[in-house]
């Protein structure tokens, strides 16, 4: 086993990616979770109110799209409103950082832009209608669907 997270309560990777103990998170752990992404799949399958930002660490920092956007999928679906919108802040960066997007994550998106839940204030559609509009500056246009277009302006055109 390797530690994974410091702190009273430590928790420990076991060499099959389980994570066990009673996480305490810390900037270390959250690092950790760059080169252990199954730190994010125990923190998701816990509905850790962590899980969100460990996500958000994993996809800002680890270069392998197809690594990450499984994991946002999966937090897109969570039923913790504060984990979905760090998993929207997640799509907007990913459609940054690697300049895709897929149709599975459209129909996610889609479905948040609808989502009412209020956290900390605004509804979850606030944070989805941010992730849209990275989606539509940073994703190819064309690979769009109309419905995105058309609501979200994208990128300004070259003279």
């Amino acid at each position: 086993m390797t530690a994974a997270m410091s702190g009273a309560g430590q928790a420990q990777v076991r060499d099959d990616g389980e994570v066990t103990g009673a996480p305490r998170w810390s900037m270390r752990s959250w690092l950790a979770a760059i080169d252990r992404p199954e730190i994010v799949d125990d923190a998701l399958r816990r509905d850790d109110p962590y899980a969100g930002v460990a996500l958000l660490t994993l996809v800002l920092n680890h270069p392998e799209p197809d690594v990450v956007l499984p994991r946002i999928k999966r937090a897109l679906a969570s039923v913790s409103a504060q984990t979905r919108a760090n998993a929207l802040q997640s799509l907007g960066h990913y459609a940054r950082l690697h300049g895709r997007i897929d149709a599975d994550s459209l129909a996610h998106l889609r479905r948040a832009l609808r989502d009412r839940t209020v956290l900390h204030g605004y509804e979850i559609r606030g944070y989805a209608g941010d992730a849209a509009s990275d989606v539509a500056i940073f994703a190819p246009r064309r690979r769009l669907p109309r419905w995105l277009r058309r609501r979200f302006a994208g990128p300004a055109p070259r003279s």
